[in-house]
């Protein structure tokens, strides 16, 4: 089904938005990106869009449902879809989507999925295992709220582990929730929901679970074991695919990301469900009703064979398509590790080729060059670049990835 016209809705700046639209272009369809700033996305610091499979970029204020609906009736070629892959505007794209009757996820359901706090109401009435939790929304509310120490404080809808924070006692969450409260935007200029997340802390590892999501189907393709940094902050530092973790615990994972994505109401996409692993078995930590950031689709293609931002295209322009979702395959592990960033001016990048070259090694991506100016934050974002390697098996494929991201020197002076 080629010559359609797809619009993009923004984008992530991690992979998946950007494997969108070119999977959209391989399939012979027309591809407009709309945006608010085009700047932001071909700025250093991160991976940058390349404009090569974009037919054409208007610009609109995409924070607004109506502004899109307006920009999108607006275009000289009528659009089939309208397709947001980024955490930001999937608000946005529901409601339009709605609103000129294209196909997409029902407002209701991406909305739960949005706020934290309602996603842990809507599961732990559905039986769905979360950790305690509780909504404040002044600092002194931390003191009344019945939980362990230490505990998790972030935002409600936030997004890239921006404000999350493991405190050891309530004065410092207490602490952490006023300095949240604080920031009433997030970095796409959208007002925050001006409440935090307190909840209790699940010690184990993290994994989550990656889906396509139609009507009441949900087809898991991949479980994704995640590397973190050292804490308070939750900085994801590589993946795996598969997790492999054994004992039940996959398919237990496979589970709960399911019955979670029914509880909120996603029916229509991708899905990255985020879970601890608690000793009692596997615990929600929170729903993206779209697909993985980190180039985890890129491991997941790599793993399965299902290629999910394709697949995503695809099923947003046959949204009634009868055949079943996508089944994973079994083919190898693939693993992607970060380069950390540190504070300071980029003097010089070495040893990029010299990874690319080790056994295994398949994409090695620079993010910064000579006179960048670097400011790490504790967030997704502290990055100079990644490397993705495969192997037989997912701690194998990641200790090649680690080898060849060692093998990458970012040399920085002071700013």
């Amino acid at each position: 089904m080629s010559g359609r016209h797809v619009v993009f809705l923004e984008s992530n700046l991690t992979g998946s938005g950007y494997e969108a639209i070119a999977a959209a272009r391989r399939a012979g369809h027309r591809v407009t990106f709309l945006t608010r700033d085009l700047s932001l996305y071909l700025a250093p610091g991160h991976e940058r869009l390349d404009l090569g499979p974009v037919d054409e970029v208007v610009t609109c204020e995409t924070n607004d449902p109506a502004a899109v609906v307006a920009a999108v009736r607006g275009l000289a070629h009528p659009a089939d879809a309208i397709v947001a892959v980024g955490e930001w505007h999937m608000i946005s794209g529901a409601e339009a989507s709605r609103t000129l009757g294209l196909p997409g996820p029902g407002p209701a359901g991406v909305r739960a999925a949005r706020d934290k706090s309602l996603t842990r109401r809507l599961c732990a009435d559905a039986g769905v295992p979360v950790p305690g939790f509780a909504r404040v929304e002044r600092p002194e509310e931390v003191y009344g709220a019945d939980l362990a120490y230490p505990c998790v404080v972030k935002p409600l809808d936030d997004g890239g582990s921006n404000g999350v924070r493991l405190c050891r006692d309530a004065d410092e969450a207490a602490d952490h929730v006023r300095l949240l409260l604080k920031e009433t935007h997030n970095e796409r200029g959208q007002r925050k929901i001006p409440a935090a997340l307190v909840e209790e802390y699940v010690d184990g590892p993290e994994v989550s679970v990656e889906a396509l999501v139609r009507g009441g189907e949900v087809s898991v393709l991949a479980v994704t074991r995640k590397e973190l940094g050292e804490l308070p902050y939750f900085c994801e530092t590589g993946h795996q695919v598969p997790a492999a973790l054994g004992s039940g615990l996959d398919e237990a994972c496979a589970d709960v990301a399911a019955a979670a994505l029914r509880a909120v109401g996603f029916d229509f996409g991708a899905a990255h469900v985020e879970l601890r692993l608690a000793a009692g078995g596997p615990r929600l930590i929170e729903i993206n009703c779209r697909p993985a950031g980190d180039r985890i689709t890129r491991l997941v293609a790599l793993a399965t064979g299902v290629d999910i931002p394709a697949e995503l295209v695809a099923m947003y322009l046959a949204p009634g398509d009868a055949d079943p979702l996508p089944a994973p395959g079994h083919h190898r592990a693939a693993a992607i590790a970060f380069l950390p960033a540190v504070e300071g001016v980029v003097t010089a990048v070495t040893g990029a080729d010299e990874a690319a070259r080790l056994p295994g090694v398949l994409d090695v991506g620079v993010y910064v060059e000579p006179g960048a100016r670097v400011r790490p934050l504790p967030n997704n974002t502290a990055r100079y670049g990644h490397v993705v390697a495969v192997a037989p098996t997912g701690p194998e494929a990641l200790r090649r990835a680690r080898a060849a991201a060692d093998t990458v020197t970012v040399t920085t002076a002071r700013a």
